[in-house]
Parts: structure tokens; C-alpha cells; sequence
């Protein structure tokens, strides 16, 4: 990877899907509480090799803010020389495990998830974690980080929701308890629509 494909790669994870890290599975330690300082989503050490043939490493990061609502997309060389830096109120970014693992909690502790779980009257687990990104003047829009999760009741019929939660990890607040995936999910920001439109 060449410092060029490295700023071509910067670009697509700040404008592409989800990061490959998935939120960790149900059944995971004690949720330990997400910090209100800056809190590292994603890093990686890569091998490259510059312009003039020599090799060299760099590291590519993303760290979010929760004061600011910021993401920071940040490549810097071995020396510590930022290469690239950029800075967006919007991304999708899978949570971390802290992050997941605390969200369920606080979806857990919620009174109306609470009672929907009592009413289930069998096993329950939280699944998902996704990144839910709306557009401006939307609970998710820019600088919140809000991710949906399912509660699910393993019944003897199989598998079934109890309840589809969002919640930001800015703060871990439960913006909705019982959400309506189709009007409150991803599909719903009108780039979405726009795009479900210009494809028929």
C-alpha cells in the first residue's frame, strides 16, 4: 500500500459502510461504562511502501469525540507525522465492544425494554449493534452515534423480537425503545429514498 492508497482507503472507510468490527456477542463481561473523553473506534498498523520504492509503516485511526460529535480520520507515518487528517459530524462506524457491550446494558435497564422482557417469559438476548446514520434534524443525524439492536425471546416457536432499540453512544441514551425499523432505520434518510428511487 502505497501513501495514495492509503488516503484512497482513509476516504472510503469515512464515506463507506460499517467497519469490520463486529459488536461483541451476547453473553460478553459486565458492560463497562463508555469514557466522555475521546475515545478511539478503529486502528490499524500498515506495511507501505513510499514513491521512491523504500517501505515504511503507518498508521490509520479513527477516533470519535463525544463533546464535539466529531469523527477524526487521521493517517500519521512511524515518526508520528500526520499524513492525512479529516474531520465529519457522520459516519458509519460499527461500535466498539465497550460501546456494545454498555449499550445493552443501559437497552436492559430501560423500564420499557425491561417490562417487554419480563412479558417475554423465556430467555432474551441483545443482538446487533448496527450504525444508524439520519440526516440533519434527526435524533441520529450529525455528530450522534447511534446504533440499533434487537431484543430478541427465544420462544418455542422460534426466535422473536421484542423490541428494535436505538441508542446513542455519545452518551448512551435510549433514543427510542421501541423503534419502527422502516421509519426510523437507515432507510429512512432521504439520500436513501433518493437512491431507492433513481434505482427502479
Amino acid at each position: 500500500m502505497t501513501p495514495t492508497h492509503a488516503l484512497a482507503w482513509l476516504a472510503l472507510l469515512a464515506s463507506g459502510p460499517a467497519l469490520a468490527q463486529s459488536p461483541a456477542a451476547a453473553g460478553s463481561p459486565a458492560a463497562r461504562s463508555v469514557p466522555e473523553a475521546p475515545r478511539t473506534l478503529f486502528a490499524s498498523l500498515d506495511s507501505v511502501k513510499t514513491d521512491d520504492g523504500r517501505s515504511g509503516w503507518v498508521e490509520t485511526s479513527v477516533r470519535y469525540d463525544p463533546g464535539s460529535g466529531l469523527y477524526a480520520f487521521r493517517i500519521t507515518d512511524a515518526d508520528g507525522r500526520v499524513l492525512s487528517e479529516r474531520t465529519t459530524a457522520s459516519a458509519a462506524i460499527a461500535p466498539t465492544i465497550e460501546e456494545a457491550a454498555a449499550a445493552r446494558a443501559a437497552i436492559l435497564a430501560h423500564p420499557d425494554v425491561a417490562a417487554a422482557v419480563r412479558a417475554a417469559r423465556g430467555p432474551v438476548r441483545v443482538d446487533g449493534g448496527f450504525p444508524l446514520v439520519r440526516e440533519a434534524g434527526a435524533a441520529c443525524g450529525p455528530g450522534a452515534r447511534c446504533a440499533t439492536f434487537d431484543v430478541i425471546a427465544r420462544t418455542p416457536a422460534g426466535p422473536r423480537r421484542v423490541r428494535y432499540v436505538v441508542v446513542d453512544l455519545r452518551d448512551l441514551r435510549v433514543v427510542s425503545a421501541d423503534a419502527d425499523a422502516v421509519a426510523e432505520g437507515n432507510l429512512a434518510h432521504p439520500a436513501a429514498r433518493r437512491q431507492s428511487r433513481s434505482q427502479r
